[in-house]
């Protein structure tokens, strides 16, 4: 029986891929596990790299022509796992054996845990919020206007401003704590959920792109009566490649603006 199901997403993941996959390795040998990697079309070298790794027999890959989302491509993974839990994780994550065993540890003794996560770093020891409220378009207009704010030196008074008026969409204080603690939502870079959950709640959905279907997974979880938990004292690296941040009108801008208006009508 296998205890734990890796999903991992690639396109165009060259840089990241080879430390992330070792990571994964090591840190899950000792439990019964299979690793799904789904490639989205990638035109680097991102296929010959997961095909070097062919001689691991819990690998499953599966090739994609084209980009289909960050939903689809992971239910691609989900209804090909096994595990009595399914952990989705990012691909520019480089994870460890202490995080993993101590959130599988928490969810076998909180049954009504459903999803799981940890806190994560970048390389730099910045934490990332990786655990929030749910979106709405006044958290959605904070961060976009800090973004623009960003640009301009001289407008950090106003940049601190917006950062008072958007504290609550955080858990700070909790995060700085060691105590476990439950939030509304936690970021599709690191999820473990019960098979039993994704048996009751359904798949990620696939009307969404590229945006939250994190979020929208883990409210249609706790729908369900299920709550999700966040543990700040474990923790892993995560590089966090948010591509709306980096280009704020850029086209991933658009699908993802169009992917919250989507889960803003579908949740009133």
């Amino acid at each position: 029986m296998v205890t734990l199901s890796i999903i991992l997403l690639t396109w165009n993941s060259e840089h990241y891929f080879p430390s992330c996959i070792d990571s994964v390795l090591s840190s899950t040998a000792g439990l019964n596990r299979e690793i799904i990697i789904v490639d989205n079309g990638s035109t680097d070298s991102t296929v010959e790299m997961i095909r070097s790794y062919k001689h691991y027999p819990e690998i499953v890959f599966i090739s994609n022509s084209k980009n289909e989302g960050v939903a689809k491509a992971r239910n691609m993974g989900i209804t090909r796992a096994k595990g009595d839990y399914i952990w989705l994780l990012d691909i520019d994550t480089v994870v460890n054996k202490d995080s993993i065993d101590s959130m599988i540890d928490f969810m076998t003794a909180h049954e009504e845990c459903g999803v799981c996560a940890c806190k994560l770093y970048n390389s730099s020891g910045e934490v990332q919020d990786s655990c929030r409220k749910y979106p709405s378009f006044r958290f959605k207009m904070y961060n976009v206007t800090r973004s623009i704010l960003r640009k301009f030196p001289f407008a950090k008074r106003f940049q601190k401003k917006i950062d008072t008026r958007n504290e609550s969409q955080f858990y700070h204080d909790e995060m700085r704590g060691v105590k476990p603690f439950t939030v509304e939502y936690v970021i599709g870079a690191c999820q473990l959920i019960r098979k039993e959950v994704i048996e009751q709640v359904g798949l990620l959905d696939e009307k969404i792109f590229y945006g939250p279907e994190d979020a929208d997974f883990c409210l249609r979880v706790q729908q369900k009566g299920w709550l999700i938990y966040y543990l700040p004292y474990v923790s892993f690296i995560h590089e966090y490649q948010q591509m709306t941040n980096k280009r704020l009108f850029s086209h991933m801008s658009f699908i993802h603006m169009k992917a919250l208006f989507y889960f803003f009508r579908k949740h009133r």
